[in-house]
């Protein structure tokens, strides 16, 4: 509890400090920017992972496709040629999952899903810049910029048709949402078109800080994190578990073959 009020109070003196120093206007501009930006990193990876396979390691491989080895390097043995080969079926394979989307999610039909998601955030990105700073341009009936908003809005419908093709997860998890595609994408819609609303300050500051927390996170927190720490120690745990495993095993043999030689001699004194 006293921890609690120490942390709290030294939270308030903290924003009173930067409201006394700063803009009260730059800070909330800050805050919201900061905000839509979550949300619509929320909206995003919901629609994404509503698309992802059942089975998120499983690899399902062509009936032509061929298996290779690797060497002791962990080089491929594939050729040239057989490596291009292999991707164009990766290809003709992702475009078949354009085309005839399958039953149920897959590899290709979430890739799918992941490109059209890309391309649609840097389309609602260009309309909402069109349709902010360029107002003007649109009540005057201009051609070009009427062309690139009917550009835009094909490349808009067509990324939303075929996010909508594809099949989605069938296990229940806790980011479900209703009307699945159609809300995600409006609430990133609504959110990058807010986040453009603000002023040209708000992006450079906002940028110098993700840049900031960017130099932090690559520069230490990846390296320190308990995540990667986790995924160090996972084999060599795996090897110690092994060899406890292999110990026990020829612990029991050997209790096993002093058995048989015990038996005997208790037989022949019996």
């Amino acid at each position: 509890m006293d921890n609690a009020v120490v942390l709290m109070t030294f939270f308030l003196l903290a924003v009173a400090i930067m409201a006394f120093l700063f803009d009260l206007k730059a800070l909330v501009d800050m805050m919201s920017i900061g905000t839509l930006l979550a949300y619509s990193l929320v909206a995003v990876c919901v629609l994404i992972l509503r698309y992802q396979p059942d089975g998120a390691m499983e690899r399902r491989e062509g009936p032509g496709e061929r298996d290779y080895l690797s060497s002791e390097e962990g080089e491929s043995d594939l050729t040239e040629s057989e490596s291009h080969l292999n991707m164009l079926k990766r290809g003709s394979s992702t475009l078949q999952a354009v085309l005839h989307p399958p039953a149920s999610p897959s590899e290709h039909s979430s890739s799918v899903v992941n490109m059209s998601v890309c391309v649609l955030v840097l389309v609602v990105c260009v309309m909402s810049y069109l349709t902010t700073y360029h107002i003007y341009n649109i009540l005057d009936l201009e051609g070009w910029i009427l062309a690139s908003l009917f550009v835009c809005l094909l490349i808009f419908s067509g990324c939303v048709f075929m996010v909508c093709r594809q099949p989605q997860t069938t296990k229940k998890v806790s980011f479900m949402v209703p009307l699945l595609p159609f809300l995600p994408i409006v609430s990133v819609f609504v959110n990058i078109y807010l986040m453009v609303q603000l002023s040209g300050d708000t992006w450079i500051r906002f940028s110098v800080w993700m840049a900031v927390g960017f130099l932090i996170y690559f520069g230490y927190g990846m390296w320190h994190s308990v995540e990667r720490q986790r995924k160090l120690q996972g084999p060599s745990n795996s090897n110690n578990q092994e060899h406890k495993k292999a110990g026990g095993e020829k612990q029991a043999a050997g209790g096993k073959d002093q058995e048989g030689f015990i038996c005997p001699e208790k037989t022949s004194q019996c």
